[in-house]
């Protein structure tokens, strides 16, 4: 990964302080698909102390630019997954596929994020999110909506260079927050970071005016990247409204939503009391 000098400061961002365990990725991990190639990957730091060391980022995110649509997803996790197929091949016997999270990088390999554990495609003006849950919790979900990017107000005076490209800063007020981004106009590419987009360039950079999420450009690769899709049937369809609603109860309460409980010996079936661990937590979506 490209080595960056400046610092990314994030003192007040959202960490991963649910304690929700990252998922397993499902056995099937085995039987992804590749549905498009992509000839340009970028990658964002999301949420990291030093951009020089990925070891501190909460996540490194992948957009990736096909044929027929754009994936933004987790490249630490894809990273995971191939590590475990790789696995998988070589141990042909085996009754399961080891957890991904032996293989993760970043802050907090072990702990979910729906920011991390979804996949985002884009095609054309239909958004498709593909939401892991954390482990031994509800069915993946998946949902289909209407997108077509932010509405900006572009500031043509305010300028600042990012992986070489003179970027233009933009600002948006969507779904409950506002945002600044920082987009690069030699690079005619209306995508972003995650669901971002719309603007007259590539976004290199974005965060909330509250500086809780912040996601960076670390490194702008060429070369020939697959498009991985898990099998549809292991995704519940649903509505974008029910999985947000499940992922903000997971952050804000995971062993609540989970439905914990106590062992106690001396209770029918030897659970006892529910168990609740409350969490302050503001998703990027408000609305």
């Amino acid at each position: 990964m490209m080595a960056l000098t400046a610092l990314c400061c994030t003192a007040k961002a959202q960490q991963k302080q649910s304690g929700a365990s990252a998922p397993g990725r499902h056995n099937t991990v085995v039987a992804r698909k590749v549905i498009d190639k992509a000839n340009l990957r970028i990658k964002y730091a999301w949420n990291a102390t030093d951009l020089r060391a990925d070891s501190t980022y909460l996540d490194c995110g992948q957009l990736l630019m096909g044929k027929r649509m754009t994936k933004y997803s987790s490249w630490f996790v894809e990273v995971a997954d191939s590590q475990r197929v790789a696995w998988a091949k070589k141990n042909p016997h085996a009754g399961s596929v080891p957890n991904g999270t032996w293989w993760m990088r970043g802050k907090k390999p072990d702990v979910w994020s729906e920011y991390q554990y979804s996949d985002i495609f884009i095609h054309g003006d239909t958004l498709n999110e593909w939401a892991m849950m954390p482990l031994g919790q509800e069915w993946p979900q998946r949902y289909e909506e209407k997108w077509k990017g932010q509405d900006w107000k572009l500031e043509t005076e305010k300028t600042t260079v990012i992986l070489g490209h003179r970027c233009q800063r933009a600002t948006c007020h969507w779904r409950g927050r506002d945002y600044v981004a920082w987009f690069a106009p030699d690079i005619p590419i209306r995508r972003g970071p995650w669901k971002f987009g719309g603007l007259p360039g590539l976004i290199l950079k974005i965060y909330d005016v509250n500086k809780l999420y912040t996601f960076e450009a670390v490194a702008i690769e060429k070369g020939n990247f697959p498009i991985y899709q898990y099998p549809k049937e292991e995704f519940q369809k649903s509505t974008r409204q029910r999985t947000w609603k499940l992922q903000v109860a997971y952050n804000r309460n995971y062993l609540k939503t989970s439905g914990r409980r106590k062992y106690d010996p001396n209770a029918p079936g030897f659970m006892g009391e529910p168990l609740s661990a409350p969490h302050d937590y503001d998703p990027m979506e408000l609305e």
